[in-house]
């Protein structure tokens, strides 16, 4: 929907959008009611797209697009969080040429970006993207708390408990009195524990079954003991085989 100025719009909005099931007495607005707003457009500024922006328009406006993340983060909307994440990326990821100081700011907030880009990810059960976000952040701080231990959880959300281990034990060594990675390198000891013992379970199950085919071959190779033929049942001392006349003889 496109507005111009001066334009006016009527919006309505479900109680789910609106007051829900709660309602609100401060507005006299009862439980489940289906609201409208009139909106008028006075005023507006049109966005500058990113080759647009010089670099301290960029850092200012990566720090308010990071602020309405987070706001959005908190609200649950996890989805619409890392639509605002993402644009600090697109926007300082490839900028060069800075002074030490915007350099520094430049690096926080892409930090920042993917660090909670992550946690957004996690969110909502993509590990994969999360796992992705986490490798970026450590490579600008190989000792991010929060890079390591997102990186843990996203690792063991796809069962890769071995590695999910060791950034939670990473975590532990580097910051102590973190309570939550020591809970996980607890939690990750077990699944591994418990994923060695179904794999005992399945190679047991599947040596087993080749025993037995391998039995069923030998088996079926076997010959039968007996008269195949009445030639070869009959000998004579010499070595020399019995003709059927000279049995019946």
């Amino acid at each position: 929907m496109a507005m111009e100025q001066g334009e006016e719009a009527l919006f309505t909005m479900k109680p789910k959008y609106g007051f829900g099931n709660a309602g609100n007495e401060k507005y006299n607005i009862p439980c489940g009611a289906t609201l409208q707003y009139k909106i008028t457009l006075t005023a507006f500024e049109k966005a500058k797209e990113s080759w647009e922006m010089n670099t301290a328009e960029k850092l200012e406006q990566s720090g308010i697009v990071k602020e309405r993340g987070t706001q959005c983060f908190k609200e649950g909307k996890y989805k619409q969080a890392s639509v605002q994440y993402k644009k600090i990326v697109s926007w300082l990821e490839h900028e060069s040429g800075l002074s030490d100081e915007d350099e520094k700011k430049a690096v926080a907030l892409r930090l920042a970006a993917h660090l909670n880009l992550a946690m957004c990810y996690l969110k909502m059960h993509e590990p994969s993207k999360a796992l992705e976000n986490c490798d970026k952040a450590l490579e600008m701080d190989s000792t991010s708390e929060k890079a390591l231990f997102r990186r843990g959880e996203a690792l063991f959300e796809i069962n890769e408990f071995e590695r999910a281990r060791d950034d939670f034990q990473r975590v532990v060594q580097l910051y102590s009195s973190n309570k939550a990675a020591k809970t996980q390198v607890v939690l990750c000891q077990k699944r591994i524990k418990e994923q060695h013992e179904k794999d005992k379970r399945i190679y047991a199950n599947m040596f087993q079954k080749f025993a037995e085919r391998d039995s069923k071959k030998e088996a079926e190779n076997v010959k039968p003991e007996g008269k195949e033929n009445c030639e070869e049942a009959m000998e004579v001392e010499n070595g020399e085989k019995e003709t059927p006349s000279e049995a019946k003889a």
